[in-house]
Order: C-alpha cells, then sequence, then structure tokens
C-alpha cells in the first residue's frame, strides 16, 4: 500500500464527522471504561494521522517520504480501530460506514487506480471476519423488512419510527458499499490450484532421464498412495514411512518446479502453490497470520478428502530465512510461524515440497523440519541427450538430426553446464536458425550457433551446493 514519490495527486483525508460524534456518544456511556478510554485514544490518534497527512500532502515533494510513513501508520491503525469498534458497537456500523465515507471519496477523485483510498477500501476490513458481516448484513436484512411493513402503516406512524432510527450513511449507497464490502471481505486464499495445461508435464514420462529419481519418488510416495496395503507391509517389515516434507534445492531452472508439477500428474492428487506474494506484508504480524491462514487451509483440504494433497512453496528461503540475519520481532515471530504450521502439516494428510535456490539463507529449524532434502543440479549427460531428444522428437526437421547418436552426443556435450530450461531455450533457437537457413534441417551447427550467441549462462553450482546436504546425484527434468 504505498505511494510513490512521483505521484502527482494530493489526497484529501477527512475522517466521518458524524460517526465521529456517534462514536464519542456511544463510548462516553460503555460500561467498561477501561475499554471505552482505550478505544477512545485509538480514535483520537487515527484522526490526528489524518490531520499530520493534510499538514503533509500540502507541502512540497520532499516531505513525501514523511508523508509516506504518516500513511502507513495510518492505515494499520485504521484498520485495527475499525476492527474493534465494529465487534464493540455493532449497531453503529462503524467500518461500513467509513468504507462508504472513502469510497465517495475516492469516487469524486475520479476512481483512479493509484488512489490511496482503493487500497484503504480494502485495508478497513482486512480484520472483520465474515461471520461478523454476516451478522450485520441479516440484522440490515431485518431492519429492511421491518422499514417495508412500517410503509403500510400510516405515514404519521411511520414518521415516528423514523425518529428512533439510528443516522446511517446513505441507503443506496450504504448498498452499494455493502455489495463491494462482501466480494472485498470473501476469506482471501494464499494458495493457487495447479491447472495442469498443454505445457504443464502429464506424469514421469515427460520428465528426461534420471531414473534413480524417479524410482524413489515411486518408492517413497507414489506407492505409498496408490498402494496404502504394502505401504503398511512395508512399514512393519522395514519401518518405511511416506516423507511428508520434501525439499529441492539447486540452481535456478533445473525443474524443481516442473519435478512437483509430474508427481502431482503421476499420482492425480491436487497440488497447491502458496503464493508468496500474497502471503508476504508490511504490516505487523499479518505475514505470520496469513501463514498460517494457508496452512490451515492446505490442511483442511486434505482433511476433506481421502487422498494427501501437495503443497508447494516455491523460494521458501523469503518467508523461512535465517532468523541469525534479522533480529525484528515480527520476523522472528514470522520464521517460529512458519515452523509450527509446518509441524502441524507434518500430522495431517499434506506433503509439503519446499524449493530453494538460496539453501544455505534458509533457517537451520526450517531446514530440520524437511525429511529429505535433494540437490536438484544442472542435467548431467544421460539427462541432456534424453532433453534433447524430447525437444526435437516432434519436429519435423529435427528427425534426421535424432538419426543420429553421434551428433546428439556431440550437442549434449556442448550443453555441459547449462540448466534445464536454458538447454529448452538452446533448442527453440536452434530450431529458428535451421529455418532462417533456407528452411533446412536441423544440424549440430544450428546448436552451436544458438549456443554461442545465447544469452543464457551457466550457473556457477558452488553457489548453490550446501557441504552438509550435498549429494551426488545429478537432477534433470524436461520441460
Amino acid at each position: 500500500m504505498k505511494i510513490t514519490t512521483n505521484c502527482t495527486y494530493k489526497p484529501n483525508f477527512g475522517f466521518d464527522k458524524q460517526l465521529n460524534e456517534e462514536l464519542k456518544q456511544s463510548l462516553s456511556t460503555f460500561p467498561d471504561r477501561q475499554w471505552a478510554q482505550t478505544l477512545s485514544s485509538m480514535n483520537s490518534y487515527c484522526n490526528k494521522l489524518e490531520n499530520n497527512l493534510i499538514r503533509e500532502s500540502k507541502k512540497t515533494e520532499k516531505s513525501d517520504s514523511k508523508f509516506q510513513d504518516y500513511l502507513d501508520i495510518f492505515l494499520s491503525c485504521k484498520q485495527i480501530l475499525a476492527g474493534f469498534v465494529s465487534i464493540t458497537f455493532e449497531q453503529l456500523n462503524y467500518a461500513d460506514r467509513e468504507f462508504t465515507h472513502y469510497h465517495d471519496e475516492f469516487l469524486k477523485n475520479g476512481s483512479k487506480d493509484n488512489d490511496w483510498r482503493k487500497d484503504a477500501c480494502e485495508n478497513l476490513k482486512d480484520w472483520i471476519s465474515p461471520e461478523l458481516l454476516k451478522k450485520i448484513k441479516n440484522k440490515k436484512a431485518q431492519d429492511v423488512s421491518v422499514s417495508t411493513s412500517q410503509n403500510t402503516e400510516s405515514t404519521a406512524q411511520s414518521d415516528n419510527n423514523n425518529k428512533n432510527v439510528t443516522p446511517t450513511a446513505d441507503s443506496s449507497k450504504t448498498s452499494s458499499a455493502t455489495e463491494t464490502i462482501s466480494s472485498k471481505l470473501s476469506p482471501k486464499s494464499f494458495l493457487e490450484e495447479f491447472k495442469p495445461d498443454i505445457s504443464t508435464p502429464k506424469g514421469f514420462i515427460d520428465v528426461a532421464g534420471m531414473e534413480d529419481l524417479k524410482r524413489d519418488l515411486r518408492e517413497g510416495i507414489i506407492d505409498f498412495i496408490q498402494n496404502p496395503e504394502q505401504a503398511k507391509i512395508d512399514f512393519e517389515e522395514y519401518g518405511k514411512t511416506v516423507p511428508n516434507t520434501i525439499l529441492l534445492y539447486g540452481p535456478s531452472g533445473c525443474g524443481k518446479t516442473y519435478v512437483t508439477q509430474a508427481l502431482a500428474s503421476e499420482i492425480d492428487v491436487p497440488l497447491y502453490l502458496l503464493n508468496i506474494s500474497k502471503a508476504g506484508s508490511h504490516y505487523i504480524n499479518m505475514t505470520s497470520k496469513n501463514l498460517k491462514t494457508a496452512f490451515d487451509e492446505a490442511i483442511k483440504i486434505a482433511e476433506n478428502t481421502d487422498r494427501p494433497c501437495l503443497l508447494f512453496m516455491d523460494e521458501i528461503d523469503s518467508l523461512g530465512f535465517d532468523r541469525n540475519s534479522r533480529m525484528e520481532p515480527d520476523d522472528l515471530k514470522q520464521v517460529s510461524t512458519m515452523l509450527q504450521a509446518i509441524d502441524s502439516a507434518k500430522k495431517s494428510n499434506v506433503i509439503i515440497i519446499g524449493a530453494t535456490n538460496k539453501f544455505n539463507l534458509l533457517d537451520p529449524a526450517i531446514r530440520r523440519r524437511f525429511d529429505s532434502k535433494v540437490f536438484v543440479d544442472v542435467p548431467d549427460m544421460d539427462s541432456r541427450k534424453d532433453l534433447l531428444i524430447k525437444n526435437l522428437s516432434s519436429l519435423k526437421k529435427g528427425q534426421a538430426l535424432l538419426s543420429s547418436q553421434d551428433d546428439i552426443e556431440t550437442i549434449a556435450k556442448k550443453l555441459d553446464g547449462f540448466s534445464n530450461s536454458s538447454i529448452c531455450i538452446i533448442s527453440k533457437q536452434a530450431a529458428l536458425n535451421a529455418m532462417r537457413r533456407n528452411r533446412s534441417d536441423i544440424s549440430v551447427g544450428d546448436f552451436i550457433k544458438a549456443i554461442e550467441t545465447t544469452s543464457e549462462e551457466r550457473p556457477d553450482r558452488n553457489l548453490y551446493k550446501s557441504d552438509s546436504y550435498n549429494t551426488k546425484r545429478k537432477i534433470g527434468f524436461g520441460s
């Protein structure tokens, strides 16, 4: 919820004065005086912050940094205040009416996408539970029903009833705001279900080479799910259990995400991706709250099915960083929350797969939570040849090259050190080179030219290894 320093508009702040007076009146008669004083102080603080924002907005652009600080603090405090007041004084309909106020100001300003009020509308409702909204909406429905029946009575009686109605925002505006709030307030999901398409693997048949890896995954996970009776025997005879958590680490583009998708397709179980960009928040404690929500959702999904689900956490280092590198209380709580969430998920029907290319930046406790740790290296010679064959097999102009094992081996040697994604990009460029060369068959020369002119780089494998958890296996996947 940031405003860039080059913004050209000047926000027009100002809380709902009528609602503010109603809140003060409600607080003056509230029996719990300590809680009333707390809410009163919070309200006064929010109002003072708005006044400071008005003052800063009138200054030169040099005040943008200070203006942004005030804005961040204001939105956080207003969010908390809206939640507490809505729960304490439901009859005020506080969050809805404040939303309507800022929403109207947003419309008056021209409904600009970069208007801070657009984000503020979402911010005000973040801490209001769906159950509370439903309760408020049901009360509104009852009030509307009573009002409709009263309209059939005499005008004098109707006027008398209207005197006892608590002042609210314009009905049409409130209705519109309520509809908008309902959409904003639908439970936020930080999980995205993986939907296979034409470019995603249909199973291990699309994984190039690495028979050892596929064997390990079959024995460790697939057989356990597809043949539970045999899995029970293996446990009784050898103590073999399914790994609830797997950590894949290594250079980018080597297939960590791809093999996870292939595994989900192979065993036909749902795969959910933890959207780290959505879960992360600059508000205090919100990232921890979002993490817990995401894991609770995954656990609930698994409990409602008779098959496990996969939870994939890409770039896990961004949320599970080494606590020795950061000392802020919110950062420490974030990692602790992830540790507790992983422990809870391991007891349920959720298989967690984490991926990172910054293994050494992970918190040691996070690393220990993973039962299996696999170094996903750049593809070895056999994997590179298998990957070339997969890339050329569907091309009519690549059949001549496929018929020569010596040529395939020559190209595979030239591709030593490249990641899987880089090999796929180079293969496409080689095909284009052949097309530009009088639409000829793809040749070794087209690949050599593609390698020489490509912007793809060979990753330094030593930067991604871990002395403690390095493996000798070189893993490569097709794409």
